[in-house]
């Protein structure tokens, strides 16, 4: 063998060994959820607990239905949906011993229904798969807007021209700086965290009616919601886009004045 042939073999040898290792790595290693079509998943439900989150694909388009139909991402919930199709682990004997419980997906096809549980690092099909040591556990959270593209209004903090408190009594109106606070949370507005309203106990609700300098108005509600911020509802007689999402509650820092 002269020089030209050794130097070829000592590079393809590393390339070789490699091939090899993959391609037993890839039979030891089995699909969590075998024979799932991505494309053909129609209904997708999440859960853990008494936590649930349910998206239902509508025509082409995705919905979050237990956000009240809020519009899903498309592209994040397909990316999700070939990861699990394409997501492999190892078999792993003996006894779970995982104190959290189990994240929970059920997926639905016109063929039927496959579900996983996934605990840290680990999957197994159901109801009686085997465990499964997973490299990545995949990212199934169970909030509705990491799912969703619903956006806020946009409102022009700038066209805030007065507040006024809406109570029983009547309507009380506010001074200057409650509408410069009432106007930065609006700016703020974020579909991070949102929820639908309808899940939200407005009892208590503190009531603000905000008019514009084009004399349209908005009306607030907001309660705390149990974690240090607050739910915010918009209605609005006048607002196309505040109509839009007269159905969800939006999480803010600040309280309303």
């Amino acid at each position: 063998m002269n020089s030209r042939h050794l130097v070829l073999a000592l590079l393809l040898a590393p390339m070789l060994a490699f091939g090899v290792w993959l391609g037993v790595d890839r039979l030891q290693s089995r699909a969590v959820l075998p024979g799932l079509d991505a494309d053909a998943v129609r209904r997708i439900e999440l859960s853990r607990g008494d936590e649930k989150l349910v998206l239902v694909r509508r025509g082409d388009a995705w919905v979050v239905a237990s956000a009240a139909d809020a519009p899903g991402d498309a592209r994040k919930i397909a990316a999700a949906l070939h990861r699990l199709q394409s997501l492999r682990g190892k078999p792993i004997g003996g006894t779970p011993v995982q104190a959290r419980m189990p994240l929970e997906i059920r997926l639905q096809t016109g063929d039927g229904e496959k579900a996983a549980a996934f605990w840290p690092g680990e999957g197994r099909l159901l109801p009686d798969g085997e465990r499964l040591a997973l490299a990545q556990t995949p990212a199934l959270p169970l909030w509705p807007s990491a799912w969703s593209d619903l956006a806020p209004p946009r409102i022009d903090p700038a066209g805030v021209a007065s507040v006024a408190r809406l109570t029983a009594e009547g309507v009380q109106p506010l001074g200057a700086d409650a509408a410069v606070v009432v106007a930065k949370i609006l700016n703020d507005l974020s579909a991070t965290g949102f929820v639908a309203g309808s899940g939200v106990d407005w009892g208590g609700a503190k009531l603000l009616r905000v008019t514009f300098v084009d004399g349209s108005a908005l009306d607030l509600q907001q309660v705390p919601d149990g974690d240090g911020r607050y739910y915010l509802r918009l209605a609005s007689e006048d607002r196309a886009d505040v109509r839009a999402v007269r159905r969800f509650a939006f999480r803010v820092v600040e309280p309303l004045p």
